[in-house]
């Protein structure tokens, strides 16, 4: 599909997972299409997926469906100008099959006009656009600085001195970049990085009594989607944590080196070469926009996806792929970086999940028995998730107590 010769005459819509579909959609506004970023999800659209799903699902799936059948329902929406985005991938995960049955779905709601589009894995994210070079780039830039701007607040927010500040500042951030995507092409990034940095060194905080840090692992959409696991976030950073995110970044670079190995694996060399150099393309970008950040940020850089895969070699293949690959790797290594505790979230019955928490103890037992905390995540939101924190959070600062921590961007 050329989405810039059709995009004029229709309306893309995107499903909120994060503050991350805002710099998406602006990327695909400065490539002249229509865009409208979809409300968070809440009770209404998990009602709305719930009904139209088998509930075999996971919990995702129940809230982008309900996001679009919501939308559709809403005046002005056009089904013969609508586009639905939603991003798909390869592999095992039901994931990849959400989009069909997302289109099975808008039949069955009468929707048939409406479209369905989708990125994949299998292209590493090629785009729909005429220039799928340009789309990346554009679009690595304005998801780093979103990491960045998310990494920022996180290490911040727990210890500002007048409340609601870090949010605030956070949320200007994320304007500026969006901005910067959406009419400068990203032209004014290193700009904004640099605005960044100093509007988050001039916050008042007050490190005076140090939190245990809390690295938050695990499925991508639950782990960055506010509804989907209650908030769970500032649930850690109330009951007195500091959370480290696994990354938006993370998960490209992994589509990234994945690309080369299977490319070289299929006898491709030309391909792999070409996935290579998008690869060192991304590192070299990542490294021009973080190194605004290096004097706040104990860690602003990303893991070689390579060093994570090292990781997990002796308790799991690499080769056998699905999220579990990242949620370890990650998780050994943030806990080689002083985190006190491992926070791993999953949607109920997610395989990925089930092998994390499987191997979670052997994990463990490596790493000096570092606290772990597997949380489940239904469409009844009934995980009792708050005393499993407080003595999960207890568990964290007797860890710390113990073993030096890695200091946290202070």
């Amino acid at each position: 599909m050329n989405a810039q010769t059709n995009g004029s005459a229709k309306t893309y819509y995107v499903p909120y997972m994060c503050d991350h579909a805002f710099a998406l959609g602006a990327v695909l506004e400065s490539f002249g299409l229509q865009v409208e970023v979809l409300p968070p999800s809440d009770d209404e659209t998990l009602s709305l997926g719930l009904e139209s799903v088998l509930g075999k699902e996971c919990s995702p799936c129940f809230t982008t469906t309900g996001d679009f059948i919501r939308r559709a329902r809403q005046p002005g929406f056009d089904p013969a100008k609508a586009v639905a985005f939603m991003p798909t991938a390869d592999g095992p995960c039901r994931f990849g099959q959400y989009y069909v049955l997302q289109r099975q779905i808008l039949d069955d709601h009468g929707l048939h006009e409406v479209e369905i589009v989708s990125m994949a894995t299998a292209d590493n994210y090629q785009g729909i656009v005429d220039n799928p070079t340009a789309f990346r780039a554009l679009a690595w830039d304005a998801l780093v600085l979103t990491d960045l701007a998310q990494k920022l607040l996180h290490a911040h927010r727990p210890y500002e001195v007048h409340p609601g500040q870090a949010d605030a500042l956070y949320g200007e951030c994320l304007q500026r970049i969006v901005a910067d995507t959406r009419v400068g092409g990203g032209r004014r990034f290193d700009g904004t990085a640099s605005w960044m940095a100093r509007q988050f060194e001039a916050l008042r905080v007050d490190r005076g009594e140090p939190r245990p840090i809390i690295g938050l692992v695990g499925e991508i959409y639950l782990r960055f989607n506010e509804y989907g696991n209650q908030d769970m976030i500032r649930t850690v950073e109330a009951a007195g944590g500091e959370v480290v995110l696994a990354s938006m970044m993370e998960w490209l670079y992994y589509i990234a080196w994945g690309s080369v190995r299977k490319a070289f694996q299929r006898g491709d060399a030309w391909d792999g070469l070409k996935s290579k150099l998008t690869e060192l393309y991304q590192q070299v970008r990542e490294h021009r926009l973080a190194r605004h950040f290096a004097h706040l940020l104990p860690h602003p850089l990303e893991t070689p996806t390579a060093r994570l895969m090292d990781n997990i070699r002796p308790y799991y293949e690499p080769e056998l792929g699905t999220e579990a690959v990242l949620t370890l790797g990650e998780a050994i290594e943030l806990a080689h970086h002083g985190a006190s505790g491992i926070l791993n979230i999953m949607p109920f019955s997610c395989m990925p999940g089930i092998i994390t928490a499987g191997l979670a103890p052997h994990i463990r037992a490596d790493l000096d028995n570092i606290p772990w905390l597997d949380v489940t995540f239904d469409a009844r939101g009934g995980t009792n998730f708050q005393t499993r924190l407080e003595a999960f959070l207890h568990q964290a600062t007797q860890y710390r107590r113990r073993k030096k921590s890695y200091p946290s961007s202070h």
